[in-house]
């Protein structure tokens, strides 16, 4: 009952919260361009996120196991800027410097409010440290404390780790259902790494189921064919909560790294090409592995799975492997990306030949 309750809570508020969103954004005409690297022919409204947001606020606020610690505090205060930002995009369409400005201030904000990464474990044994050099801020309030400390790299890290997750479910937001469902496979493997009685985390375990219900609720709606968009508000809130998740009381990056492993490389590689080609690395377009893959005749349902396969199988033996391991695991997911990419991209050559 601790986690099935707000599990519950999360998937029926966000149903209901879809539902009802769906048509308030359709009375509103807020919904996703066509053209361009939107692969969708009908009107589909937006504002999906916003379900999901309010989804896990209610679970959160339902679960009385649940104490609303400084950290959390922060992660709630971002998710207001997240419902900012996100329906000011999807009515209109702000540039990706705005967004990204935002990015870094969600970042920052749970860096002030206590979240610290002070090292990361070295698959090789031991630690690599991040609180080297540190600095404090005095203050008398009792939200913050009366000193806080900071880590120089390990803030950085910090920074860096959320602005590229939420990009990273930015990216994966180009067919239906995909960005949704590698949240909650990430999530899930969270989720029962926080059962591991090594690890013994029962706040992050609720959090987590939390998190899969709220976005499968909105997955009933989002599922190929989409009825509805999580839009800006929900990538930005699957990459700023997941990436949060991962770093709360505790480092998890290397399993959520594993999870994450293959949309993360995309990103990776897509930016490279971006940039080789004089554009800007966060503007859209379709160099991305699923854009592709459509190319090259695959629906939209045998995409997703595939990737749901992927970022599950690398989720599940990062529950199982230890540090060297998920090392060698993560070694082998590059090797399989740079293969994938070479004969996806051999095959869109042979088409353009024949073609």
């Amino acid at each position: 009952m601790l986690y099935l309750k707000p599990f519950s809570i999360a998937l029926v508020a966000s149903i209901i919260l879809t539902f009802f969103i769906r048509k308030i954004a359709l009375k509103l005409n807020v919904t996703a361009p066509k053209g361009d690297r939107h692969i969708h022919k009908k009107t589909v409204p937006l504002f999906g996120g916003v379900a999901m947001i309010f989804a896990f606020i209610l679970a959160i606020l339902s679960t009385k196991e649940l104490v609303i610690s400084r950290e959390l505090f922060g992660m709630l205060l971002g998710f207001g800027i997240i419902l900012i930002v996100g329906i000011w995009d999807d009515i209109k369409e702000i540039s990706w410097r705005i967004q990204l400005f935002f990015q870094f201030i969600l970042a920052l904000i749970i860096i002030a409010f206590g979240v610290r990464v002070d090292y990361l474990t070295n698959p090789f044994g031991g630690a690599i440290r991040l609180d080297q050099i540190q600095f404090s801020v005095l203050n008398s309030s009792a939200l913050f404390g009366t000193n806080f400390e900071f880590s120089v790299f390990g803030s950085l890290f910090i920074i860096f780790w959320i602005v590229g997750m939420i990009n990273v479910f930015n990216w994966l937001d180009g067919i239906d259902g995909l960005s949704g469902g590698v949240g909650v496979i990430g999530a899930v493997v969270l989720f029962f790494l926080c059962l591991n009685p090594i690890v013994d985390q029962p706040p992050i375990a609720i959090l987590a189921i939390a998190f899969v219900g709220a976005v499968l609720g909105f997955l009933v709606f989002n599922f190929p064919p989409a009825k509805i968009f999580m839009g800006t508000s929900g990538s930005m809130f699957l990459g700023f909560t997941l990436g949060t998740l991962a770093i709360f009381s505790g480092a998890k990056i290397a399993t959520a790294v594993l999870v994450m492993g293959f949309p993360i490389l995309d990103g990776f590689w897509v930016i490279v090409q971006r940039l080789k080609s004089g554009v800007s690395p966060f503007k859209g377009d379709k160099r991305h592995l699923h854009y592709k893959l459509i190319s090259l005749g695959f629906s939209q349902r045998q995409i997703i799975l595939l990737i749901y396969f992927l970022c599950g199988s690398f989720g599940t033996a990062a529950l199982f492997l230890q540090s060297i391991g998920k090392l060698i695991a993560l070694l082998f997911l590059v090797a399989s990306m740079i293969l994938v990419a070479f004969v996806v991209s051999w095959f869109l050559g042979r088409k353009k030949e024949l073609s």
